[in-house]
């Protein structure tokens, strides 16, 4: 499945704030060395990649995140 530049975007936002929500992490070390590959192509966190997956799929059905007022 091809994406546009701006989808993967979206789709990382998508990514982010999912794993936020599941784990209330904030520290971009926990993102990273889940994401990371540790071998042949497989991220340390076997879950990363079906998020990675479920947030392409969000932006194809959904389209871009919702606009957010900062105050």
């Amino acid at each position: 499945m091809m994406i546009t530049e701006r989808e993967g975007y979206e789709a990382m936002l998508y990514m982010l704030e999912y794993y936020f929500e599941l784990t209330g992490s904030k520290d971009l070390t926990d993102i990273l060395s889940g994401g990371e590959y540790i071998e042949s192509g497989k991220p340390a966190d076997p879950a990363f990649w079906e998020y990675w997956l479920e947030a392409i799929q969000k932006v194809k059905n959904n389209g871009e995140l919702p606009l957010k007022t900062l105050k």
